[in-house]
């Protein structure tokens, strides 16, 4: 069986046209996104699924739901499942209805049993038909083992390739721009597209959210600055130097470091072009900061969903320097550096949060 089925969140239409037009394409199902992240965290309710569910199953597409994690602890992931419940029961969904943990953010070390227990809490509220989505390379890459989630429907996107070499998969998200331009998949087992609705709505008590740390899985070699933290005692935690801290982070003021920055710990001044992401970063806020397009980034540090990046993840940017930063090299000052394009040192200074301007270390990143 090679059926066809596609999936919609808010980017998607939501009228009887629409899905007419998929279905007369050959879609035969649809999984529509309902909820992201948890009840107490970003409580994202797609404002399109209650009439995208309605007008699909009026052409009679076969429905399933499916949740996009970003849960950081299984006691996070527990909390994304209620929330995924408690807005599917709010539409009406029968408790035959398959469920998808859509899991394609690395944001725990342990993603294979958060992610297990995802699925386990929603079958727990009356949703026993469950499965899991992600990329290929999460599968082949070990973050998550597809034997390791029992009977449940595995779905792979798997772009470009001839075989997804992962022998359980139940059904392959083969393009993004199949069946009305958008994600398109082949179902092999009919769980994404034969049946009727049937059954009822769960009638189990959704829990309330128990409280939880929503922090990303840091990259290794970071260290996330905590109230009442210095510079100087987080390198003596880390057995080196708050100049060597200062240098390899591109900081001008060693005595100014922020609750939440994320810092590398580990390694020597290098001029390899990366940024760890901080509290209150956007991939577009970034992409403007060092010269470079959203386009770039996403496909250089393979990121799946551009408008999902988490505190400490390590992104790589393009080449070994921006057009607007610059690497300070052994014997620079900032005058130097400042007539080097064009500028003053007190602008740079000031740009820069440099509190000395005879103090900058080689290695650190001026912007320009």
């Amino acid at each position: 069986m090679r059926n066809q089925f596609i999936d919609v969140s808010s980017y998607q239409p939501d009228t009887v046209a629409f899905f007419q037009a998929a279905k007369a394409q050959g879609a035969l199902g649809v999984v529509v996104k309902l909820t992201e992240g948890s009840e107490d965290g970003s409580a994202y309710v797609n404002p399109r699924a209650a009439a995208q569910i309605r007008n699909a199953l009026a052409v009679g597409l076969r429905v399933s739901c499916y949740h996009f994690a970003r849960y950081t602890s299984i006691a996070d992931a527990q909390n994304e499942a209620r929330f995924f419940v408690k807005i599917a029961k709010q539409f009406g969904m029968y408790d035959d209805t398959l469920m998808i943990d859509d899991a394609e953010v690395h944001s725990v070390a342990d993603y294979q049993s958060t992610s297990l227990a995802f699925l386990q809490e929603v079958e727990a509220l009356g949703y026993k038909n469950t499965g899991i989505y992600s990329m290929k390379s999460f599968f082949t890459g070990g973050i998550l083992n597809s034997h390791g989630f029992g009977s449940r429907e595995i779905w792979v996107a798997g772009y470009g390739v001839t075989s997804l070499g992962i022998d359980n998969a139940t059904a392959w998200q083969t393009t993004d721009h199949g069946i009305m331009g958008i994600d398109t998949s082949l179902d092999f087992d009919g769980a994404f597209t034969t049946g009727t609705t049937a059954g009822t709505v769960p009638q189990i008590n959704v829990p309330a959210p128990q409280p939880v740390q929503h922090v990303g899985h840091p990259a290794t070699g970071t260290y996330i600055v905590q109230p009442g933290d210095t510079l100087s005692g987080i390198a003596e935690k880390y057995g080196t130097t708050y100049q060597n801290l200062a240098a390899i982070n591109g900081i001008g003021d060693p005595n100014h470091i922020n609750v939440g920055q994320v810092l590398k710990v580990t390694g020597q001044p290098t001029s390899e072009n990366t940024y760890f992401v901080q509290a209150g970063d956007t991939l577009s806020g970034i992409a403007i900061k060092f010269g470079t397009t959203v386009s770039d980034l996403v496909s250089r540090n393979h990121i799946a969903n551009p408008n999902v990046i988490y505190v400490g993840q390590k992104l790589y940017l393009a080449g070994n320097g921006q057009s607007n930063a610059y690497t300070v090299q052994a014997g620079d000052t900032l005058s130097k550096i400042a007539s080097k394009f064009g500028k003053t040192w007190q602008a740079l200074a000031q740009k820069n949060g440099i509190a000395n301007p005879n103090v900058i270390y080689v290695g650190q990143t001026i912007q320009i």
